[in-house]
């Protein structure tokens, strides 16, 4: 799993490419994604504007990927049995977003150059399936879903992970794009509102877009759309783990602060007989037991409660449950925290042995 940047040398000064990739790359990041959809001119203009880029990209050890279709092919005069171009370029990969035929496409992936190829993601039209059956070399595709620069027009959660889930059960990769909710952030077009993939993402905070992204576990790597992002935003998901689901939460009213405290961070698990009114985490009780938990907070649970069982519980002294129905409390468990409200739906990609963790 790995994270991306986009640039568009069309729309923004090189010079301040180079920076930003080299402060992602510092940070991690491995991949950038750029677009020859929205470039103008032939190829000396798309060399000129677009070298900087790779020799940028590469010096921070990230690998850059080509937005192209069938249209850009003929423009720039490249033949699909010739690919030398983008190698000569600095691209280590080319994303279609509108394909060949599913057999031009697979012979795309044997290319002599070793570049990688990868399908659109988001357009449910069999193309992703039908390149598979035509004998691609698999190691050389993947699949990245699309980015949407007009409000209302993103994807909906559920077709994102549809289609997400079809590609990984042929053995592919899946990228998807969060999106930066810095004002002046820009894409390949003139639109500035929000370039997300997900809908539901465009005014959501980046880290959330991300880890709601990871969660699913249908996508493999999540790439910045637009740019600039800042470097909070870019180091708010370089800090990410995206084996876990990682969920915001805020203390309980009254909530005593070195329980809360004692919940952060930690790397967290959902036991693996699982009820349908809570998560638990046992392996919490040796931690948190020692610490002396009077009873506190002892309220009527609802959903998004963080609850941790008090000295009363016996045994059960320290067990951590995040409450997902509302039942009663016999007085054993402590309200420390609730997730919020926002990420609550986060805790649907929970199930047994789901790693989590809790934010403030």
């Amino acid at each position: 799993m790995g994270l991306g940047v986009s640039v568009y040398p069309e729309r923004v000064d090189v010079d301040a490419i180079v920076q930003y990739l080299g402060r992602a790359g510092t940070l991690g990041y491995s991949r950038v994604f750029s677009c020859l959809l929205s470039a103008e001119g032939g190829r000396a203009h798309v060399v000129e504007r677009f070298s900087p880029v790779a020799r940028a990209a590469h010096e921070a050890s990230m690998a850059l990927t080509l937005d192209v279709s069938p249209v850009v092919f003929e423009r720039l005069g490249i033949s699909p049995d010739d690919l030398s171009f983008f190698c000569d370029l600095g691209a280590n990969a080319i994303r279609l977003d509108e394909a060949f035929t599913p057999r031009e496409v697979a012979a795309l992936t044997h290319n002599p150059y070793g570049l990688a190829v990868e399908l659109n993601a988001s357009t449910a039209d069999g193309t992703v399936a039908a390149v598979c059956a035509c004998e691609p070399d698999r190691s050389r595709l993947s699949a990245c879903h699309n980015f949407y620069p007009q409000r209302y027009t993103g994807l909906s959660a559920s077709f994102m992970e549809q289609e997400s889930r079809a590609a990984k059960e042929l053995g592919l990769g899946v990228a998807a794009f969060v999106s930066s909710g810095q004002p002046d952030a820009c894409g390949p077009w003139p639109l500035k509102e929000g370039l997300p993939t997900v809908e539901a993402h465009r005014n959501a905070p980046i880290d959330l877009q991300a880890r709601h992204l990871f969660a699913t576990g249908v996508v493999d790597d999540v790439l910045v759309s637009n740019c600039f992002a800042s470097d909070d935003e870019l180091r708010s998901l370089a800090a990410l783990d995206p084996a876990t689901v990682a969920l915001g939460v805020v203390p309980a009213k009254g909530a005593e602060a070195p329980l809360f405290n004692a919940l952060l961070g930690s790397s967290l698990r959902v036991r693996g007989d699982s009820s349908p009114y809570m998560l638990r985490d046992s392996d919490q009780r040796a931690r948190l037991a020692p610490l002396g938990i009077a009873p506190h907070n002892t309220w009527g649970l609802v959903p998004g409660d963080v609850a941790v069982v008090n000295d009363r519980g016996g045994r059960y002294a320290g067990e951590l449950q995040v409450v997902l129905k509302a039942m009663d409390n016999d007085g054993t468990k402590n309200v420390v925290a609730n997730v919020v409200e926002e990420e609550r739906f986060l805790l649907g990609y929970l199930g047994p042995w789901s790693g989590f963790s809790l934010l403030a």
